[in-house]
């Protein structure tokens, strides 16, 4: 109206134009801001976002929320939802606020994320696969000692038996001993296994150190069973037939296989201390 006032068509043009370059400027970043943005923050990760996994991810996303924060809204809210894909953070698309730091001179403030947001070191995908592994390692290594234990002290129990039949039943201390090997691998193997518990509520559960301690557990379980079971197999089989011959060697015999059971009963132990490391 002020332009027909003074019956000017060229001002009221000009005005026009104006008009539309201010709102132009204040829907779009200036490349000043723009190159500002690149050089504080960084170029955008490479690489496409669907197949990145772990830390890439977790790069990508802080990039994201930063270099938008950055721009203090200015960009365009497709542009900037479509670049955050499902990272957390997307609302600062649509705040008018700037998200800098005025304490250190204005550059971005870093993202802020939960304490396990994106913590693929922490809760890896491959962590229950190592407390599984912990609970077969456990329970196959044990049996393992179980069942050489018990067929070779059964061989001399077998041998002897032939000459001193009603010795048998007294001798077959070996046979029992080296079974009790199997179900202290049974036993830590049902723990590990009640203990992977991947995802409650949807959240991931199940660390990478947890599953680490299985997999120990499990280890220092079975492997000690086996042991256990070579050393209660062949004193077993020599045990026996010597004992056999000579009566006063049996106490002998029984202390050996005692402490050969030990080693066993010492993985166990350990084997519970730790699979119960949270």
């Amino acid at each position: 109206i002020a332009c027909l006032s003074f019956g000017s068509r060229r001002r009221m043009l000009v005005g026009v134009v104006a008009l539309a370059l201010v709102a132009s400027v204040q829907g779009a970043c200036s490349k000043a801001q723009t190159s500002a943005c690149d050089k504080i923050v960084g170029a955008k990760p490479k690489g496409n976002y669907d197949f990145m996994r772990g830390n890439d991810k977790k790069a990508y996303c802080e990039w994201a929320k930063v270099y938008y924060g950055c721009l203090d809204g200015c960009a365009s809210e497709t542009d900037c939802k479509a670049d955050f894909h499902d990272c957390p953070g997307s609302d600062v698309c649509t705040a008018s606020a700037s998200t800098t730091d005025s304490s250190d001179g204005g550059s971005p403030a870093p993202a802020d994320y939960g304490e396990d947001e994106f913590d693929y070191e922490k809760f890896s995908p491959h962590a229950p696969f190592f407390g599984f592994m912990g609970a077969a390692a456990a329970l196959v290594f044990a049996n393992m000692g179980a069942a050489y234990g018990t067929a070779k002290s059964g061989r001399g129990i077998s041998t002897m038996g032939v000459l001193y039949p009603s010795l048998v039943m007294k001798h077959i201390i070996p046979v029992v001993m080296a079974g009790v090997l199997g179900i202290y691998g049974l036993i830590i193997a049902v723990i590990i296994g009640n203990g992977v518990v991947a995802f409650k509520s949807g959240e991931p559960v199940y660390t990478v150190f947890k599953g680490f301690a299985h997999l120990g557990g499990g280890l220092a379980c079975g492997l000690s069973g086996l042991a256990a079971g070579m050393a209660i197999g062949i004193v077993g089989d020599y045990g026996v037939r010597s004992a056999a011959e000579q009566p006063k060697l049996y106490v002998g015999m029984v202390l050996v296989l005692i402490f050969s059971e030990a080693l066993g009963l010492y993985g166990l132990i350990v084997g519970l201390i730790l699979t119960s490391k949270e």
